[in-house]
Order: structure tokens, then C-alpha cells, then sequence
């Protein structure tokens, strides 16, 4: 099923980064049910869990698209797998840096942090480092 690349055992580490993305892609799935299942006043830390669960899911999509692409080598699923895996890196950098922010805002109350400001300006700063990022690579 697996290319043979020449190198001793690499049947054995394709199986393991086989298994363990399809682990990622039903606990990212699992994680994003428990997360709306959550009753209705969704506390800005089940948000964040969320948008990090869904950014682990892209990634494990592209990673399953990969062990696709080593057996069709069709140009346009490469294409495809590098946008998802980009998309879900940006995400991940974009979530990690709205949990820092905030938590910090939690840690020091006195600050003249504005959230909902915060928010609004990540809302359109985000997509525009996106597409940024996209045309530099």
C-alpha cells in the first residue's frame, strides 16, 4: 500500500503516523462535540478549545489527504493538503496568541486590555496575515 522508499522499517513508521492521525481526527472530532454540547453561555475558553480542536482537525484532514497523495501523486490533492495544512498552522498560531492575550488580561485585571475590541480587530487582522503569509509562500 505504501511506497517503497528504500529505507528498512519505514512500512512500520507509515502504519504508526497512520494510526496516530486518525486518533488526532476522532479526538478533534470528539473534543469539538463536547465543546457544543457545552450549555448555552459558552465561557470564552470553550471557544478557544474549539477553534483549536477544529484547527487539529484540518491538520489530521491533511494528513490523511497525504497518505492519499503517496499513492495517486496527483498534483492538485498536493495543492490542496499544502492550503489545509497552511490554514490549519495559521489557525493554530492565530488561537494560541487570542489564549495568551486573554489570559494574561486575566491575570492582570487592572490592565486597560479591551476584549471585545481585541476580537473585532483579530476579525479582520487575521485574514489578512493569512493571505499574506499565502503569497510569501
Amino acid at each position: 500500500m505504501f511506497p517503497n522508499s528504500g529505507v528498512e522499517g519505514a512500512t512500520f513508521l507509515y502504519t504508526l503516523d497512520l494510526i496516530a492521525t486518525v486518533l488526532s481526527f476522532f479526538g478533534s472530532i470528539f473534543m469539538c462535540y463536547l465543546c457544543l454540547r457545552v450549555p448555552s453561555p459558552k465561557t470564552i475558553s470553550i471557544k478557544f478549545i474549539f477553534a483549536i480542536a477544529v484547527s487539529d482537525l484540518f491538520y489530521t484532514i491533511a494528513n490523511i489527504m497525504s497518505f492519499f497523495e503517496k499513492v495517486n501523486q496527483t498534483i492538485l490533492l498536493c495543492v490542496a493538503e499544502a492550503n489545509i495544512r497552511q490554514s490549519s498552522f495559521v489557525l493554530s498560531i492565530f488561537f494560541a496568541t487570542c489564549t495568551a492575550i486573554v489570559s494574561y488580561k486575566a491575570a492582570v485585571p487592572h490592565s486597560t486590555f479591551n476584549r471585545g475590541r481585541f476580537f473585532k480587530l483579530s476579525v479582520i487582522v487575521a485574514p489578512l496575515v493569512y493571505v499574506l503569509i499565502t503569497l510569501a509562500g
